[in-house]
């Protein structure tokens, strides 16, 4: 069974985290972790009217980012993959220069020094030379960044077809199979 942890952090765009949360749900042979901050939680509850504690997903763990000795902490334990998605650039700085405030950080810095996949999906605009340096840090340490730049190329009829351009990005980067996700044929 594949780990994989999905976290919400402040950043603009929960739908990326819900969507990404209900394709993954859908899969079989992927136990689902779910994680969120506090900005995170406010950020889900403000932009799509859900709340954190109603959030349902069958299959899936919830953790509370203040364990920092939950068992996703520990690098002994092998979680496959952490999607932040949307990532902060608060959470991206952290992550970039080791800071481990909460469980969050402390997952990602444990993806990074055990060489295990963490995508991180920034949703900014624009990126000031602050944020493309931490960018760079956190991909010269491992992470693997996918921004939130939805495709059209793909005529999308609805915002939920915007999100799922890069839903299926992160599906793909996670090796997951899923027939759902549209490609480009010319």
């Amino acid at each position: 069974m594949k780990q994989i942890a999905v976290a919400l952090t402040g950043a603009s765009g929960a739908p990326y985290f819900l969507r990404l949360c209900q394709r993954l749900s859908a899969v079989d042979g992927v136990q689902l972790h779910l994680l969120a901050s506090e900005s995170g939680r406010r950020v889900l509850h403000e932009e799509t009217d859900q709340n954190w504690k109603t959030l349902s997903y069958p299959k899936a763990m919830i953790h509370n980012e203040k364990d920092v000795g939950a068992s996703l902490a520990s690098g002994s334990v092998k979680l496959d993959a952490l999607v932040v998605a949307p990532c902060s650039m608060s959470t991206l700085s952290a992550v970039a220069y080791g800071f481990t405030e909460h469980l969050i950080h402390r997952v990602a810095s444990v993806q990074l020094k055990e060489r295990r996949p963490l995508i991180l999906v920034p949703r900014e605009l624009p990126f000031s030379l602050v944020h493309l340096r931490a960018m760079t840090a956190c991909c010269e340490a491992g992470a693997f960044i996918l921004p939130a730049c939805p495709s059209f190329y793909m005529k999308p009829a609805n915002v939920m077809d915007l999100v799922d351009t890069v839903v299926d990005r992160v599906l793909d980067h996670l090796g997951i199979e899923d027939p759902a996700i549209k490609r480009w044929q010319s």
